[in-house]
């Protein structure tokens, strides 16, 4: 019988392979996905033959397939029984903090490794290597010899070598196969699945590898201006053909999903779910998320923690407001109330504090956590997995968890059972462990699993190109074919010997393997349907892409920028007109005329609208969170170690005179003394976060004093200067960070901790002129002014000079003279426009990105439907 197709998509075009399912066949599938499809096409052949009954086929992954015929010939002729995987994974990470936990500093990532690893021999059938290669594959051939020691030592098998061991249960007739074994949906075989083959074979099987589909797509190459059109415009289509036919299956094949999952679940949320035609969600994607991050599996989390120990405040004021607890729809306002009292107080709570805390409105709360705080004070110093199993659920039945799941929640829920009952397998090869070495695994599993909820059979597939391999459709569209994706080359494993890899021709060995079985794959995928597209884009948001060389050789042409507007941009534009305001306000009184800060310059010159929402209705943005010290905070200290530096240290030759060691001491000193004047902001972090800090300022200082030991000979006369000046209508004060003198001639200078702003100090609105209100205020005696930079990725000077012999690589004004004569009219004009109202939404070049006002100027008012990039 010659088997044409694999294809579950197509009603009776299989008829072949159904007849050879109804017979007995084997189906081996590549991956789970297939398995899935093929039983759904064959139940739709049956049905449209009018069958309400059948038996079931025998489909089956091949991992499914491998456990399915160990496990029978176990039973069979007895053996020892295999790890289960967390067991498996259990002993590799003992293993690994056993042998030198100085050198490998990532234990579990090290132990996933060395477990790959593992598997990868055991794939290809391969031994050991040899000693003699790099410290890690040394370290790797040391834990897998102690790894099989303990296999020995236990009595049980590993599952990586389950393939081997079916291949000969299988030839000595120990394991029942069917008439017909179908390989379905496989690139190529590896030579552990090539055995298998063989030994049915050899039992008198009939064995088919089924062909790959070929519907006849030729690949319809387009490349696009930027990322997001590409996928606006390949989800248009699916959209558009899923509404045109009704039936039909599609597949948007997308290469680095991983990485781009998050941007195509949300566009595709906004133009296939969202949209009013869409009455369920058509697509379904095949890549999860890690099962912690499911919300109700959030929660258990964050009850464990708090069992454990203490819980943040914002943790513990997410959990008692979570709806995976009893009573929280009925105790939702008390228990609000709670959690911002909670966030305004304390930084973290433990479960006694926080039982205590929900005392007053919420009673079920308080009862749950009170009885919560009741099974931690019984719980023993070290136990078994099985018992911290039960123990740990014991804690979310304390608090009701999973409260109001709604019923999407519950395959997550059912998962978080199913590791929980994993780790209880522990037992047979781990002792007593601590609550904190149980949670750390749990939490490890929760994390490394990934939680993707069972489909039905939606209209669209969004899969990564080995998932859509052997799955026909009516219509495909593969993206992200650009340069950084595509061909997917991975580097060789790291704790296997290249040579070894080499030698053996181990998958990603040779870069070349890699780009021929991509080209394979692709090929695959234009056959999978009648119509496919490939597509590129030529810039993403990290910039510029280059398609890849399989589009050119297709001769790729310009896609067009498809026309969308998303659901804001449709409110946007069907909204009310907005009432107009006038560009100038009321004018400043004489009793309101200062003294401004000279901020006040700066944000006029950048934008009048800035200077007017800020100095005049006060227009501030809000902080935003984030981590560690604000900006603001950094560059006061940093201001601080400057001032504090150059009043001990006025000249070079002040601090060069100190030798290495006390120069060193001396900057740990300065910085200390800067951090200390900011010690109620510091006291916030723990004393190891202080201690980089000052490490961090430590080498700035440095290398700023480096730059100034090759400038020409300098004395600072002034620190933090106070100066005022009349500027047309408004009195302006300000504060000059540093005044140097270099032969008899003043420079002033301005630290920045930040970005080093552009010099160009003779346009109409410059930006930054609080240096020309400095040297109108000191006189004609300022020969030089110059911007100083204090980061690592900004340092040296900006300036401005009379002559080249101020500062090293100053811009030499020739005309000093008349340029300086020009500040004083150019500082009175912004000071004037501001006093007379002057309020015009007109930002400089980049004005806007660090304003935080646009809400209030409106000055994106006209958009809704840009690109995000």
């Amino acid at each position: 019988m010659v088997l044409k197709t694999a294809n579950e998509f197509t009603g009776g075009a299989d008829s072949e392979l159904y007849a050879a399912l109804a017979a007995g066949a084997c189906v081996i599938t590549a991956n789970n996905r297939l398995a899935h499809h093929l039983h759904l096409g064959y139940a739709r052949h049956l049905r449209a033959t009018g069958r309400r009954v059948w038996e079931t086929p025998d489909i089956l992954p091949w991992s499914a397939f491998v456990q399915r015929s160990a496990e029978a010939a176990r039973a069979h002729a007895g053996g020892r029984s295999p790890l289960t995987a967390a067991q498996e994974q259990w002993l590799w990470s003992e293993l690994v903090t056993e042998y030198d936990p100085g050198f490998l500093c990532q234990d579990r990532a090290f132990a996933a490794q060395a477990a790959e690893a593992w598997q990868l021999l055991a794939d290809y059938a391969l031994p050991l290597p040899e000693a003699g290669g790099d410290r890690e594959s040394e370290i790797f051939v040391a834990l897998a010899r102690a790894f099989m020691r303990r296999l020995a030592a236990l009595g049980r098998d590993d599952a990586a070598h389950d393939p081997t061991r079916v291949a000969e249960a299988i030839g000595a007739g120990r394991i029942a196969i069917s008439a017909q074994v179908l390989w379905a949906g496989f690139e190529r075989l590896t030579p552990a699945q090539e055995a298998v083959k063989r030994a049915c074979a050899a039992r008198g099987a009939h064995v088919s590898v089924l062909p790959l589909p070929n519907r006849g797509g030729e690949g319809d190459a387009r490349i696009f201006a930027t990322a997001t059109e590409e996928l606006t415009a390949a989800l248009l289509w699916a959209r558009e053909r899923i509404a045109r036919e009704g039936h039909g299956r599609y597949a948007l094949v997308v290469a680095d999903l991983a990485a781009e999952r998050r941007r195509v679940v949300r566009l595709a949320h906004e133009i296939l779910a969202s949209h009013p035609g869409a009455e369920t969600v058509p697509y379904e994607i095949s890549l999860g998320t890690a099962l912690g991050e499911a919300p109700v599996v959030a929660a258990a989390l964050r009850v464990w923690q708090l069992a454990g120990g203490t819980l943040a405040a914002g943790e513990a004021a997410a959990l008692i407001q979570s709806p995976f607890l009893h009573e929280a729809k009925a105790e939702r306002s008390a228990r609000a109330r709670c959690a911002y009292e909670m966030l305004m107080g304390t930084s973290e709570v433990d479960v006694t504090a926080l039982a205590r805390a929900l005392r007053g409105g919420a009673p079920s709360a308080h009862a749950g956590f009170a009885r919560l705080a009741g099974i931690v004070r019984r719980w023993p110093r070290r136990a078994s997995a099985s018992a911290w199993a039960g123990l740990l659920m014991g804690a979310l039945s304390a608090v009701g968890w999973p409260g109001a799941a709604a019923r999407e929640d519950y395959q997550a829920i059912a998962a978080v059972h199913d590791v929980l009952e994993s780790f209880a397998t522990l037992e047979a090869v781990a002792g007593g462990m601590s609550y904190a070495r149980a949670l750390g695994f749990v939490q490890g599993a929760l994390g490394d699993r990934v939680f993707q909820p069972r489909g039905g059979d939606a209209p669209l597939q969004i899969l990564g190109p080995l998932e859509a391999i052997g799955l026909t459709f009516d219509g495909l569209w593969v993206m992200n074919l650009h340069d950084r994706a595509w061909p997917a080359v991975r580097p060789p494993h790291p704790l296997l010997p290249l040579a070894f890899q080499r030698a053996h021709r181990l998958p990603h060995a040779f870069v070349e393997d890699d780009i021929r079985f991509a080209g394979r794959v692709l090929e695959d995928l234009v056959g999978a349907a009648p119509e496919t597209i490939l597509s590129s884009a030529r810039h993403d948001a990290s910039g510029a892409l280059r398609p890849s060389r399989a589009l050119i050789a297709r001769g790729a042409v310009d896609g067009q920028a498809p026309a969308f507007v998303s659901r804001f941009g449709q409110a946007f534009a069907a909204r009310a007109a907005l009432e107009d305001y006038p560009v100038r306000a009321a004018p400043l009184d004489d009793a309101r005329t200062g003294p401004f800060a000279a901020g006040l310059l700066a944000a006029q010159a950048a934008c009048p609208f800035r200077a007017m929402a800020q100095y005049r209705l006060r227009a501030d943005a809000l902080d935003a969170p984030g981590y560690g010290l604000t900006p603001a905070v950094r560059g006061a200290v940093a201001h601080k170690v400057m001032e504090i530096w150059f009043g001990e240290f006025p000249e070079p030759r002040a601090w060069l005179a100190l030798d290495t060691d006390a120069r060193a001491r001396r900057i740990a000193e300065t910085v200390a003394a800067a951090q200390a004047t900011a010690a109620d902001d510091y006291a916030r972090f723990p004393a190891a976060f202080v201690v980089l800090e000052a490490r961090r300022m430590e080498r700035l200082l440095a290398q700023f004093l480096e730059r100034e030991e090759a400038r020409p000979a300098f004395r600072v006369v002034e620190r933090e200067k106070e100066v005022a000046l009349r500027c047309g209508p408004l009195a302006m004060r300000g504060r000059i960070d540093r005044v140097d003198v270099v032969d008899g001639r003043t420079v002033l200078i301005d630290y920045k901790t930040g970005r080093m702003p552009a010099v160009d100090w003779m346009t109409d609105r410059p930006e930054y002129p609080q240096l020309l209100f400095y040297a109108v205020a000191e006189g004609p005696q300022v020969a030089g002014i110059a911007y100083a930079g204090l980061s690592a990725r900004d340092g040296g000077y900006k300036a401005w000079t009379r002559d080249d012999a101020l500062l090293p690589e100053a811009t030499v004004v020739a005309d000093w003279g008349q340029v300086t004569g020009a500040w004083p009219a150019l500082l009175a004009r912004l000071a004037g426009d501001f006093a007379a109202g002057g309020g015009a939404v007109d930002p400089l070049n980049g004005a806007c990105e660090y304003c935080g006002r646009e809400g209030f100027c409106r000055i994106d008012e006209g958009g809704g439907g840009g690109d995000d990039e």
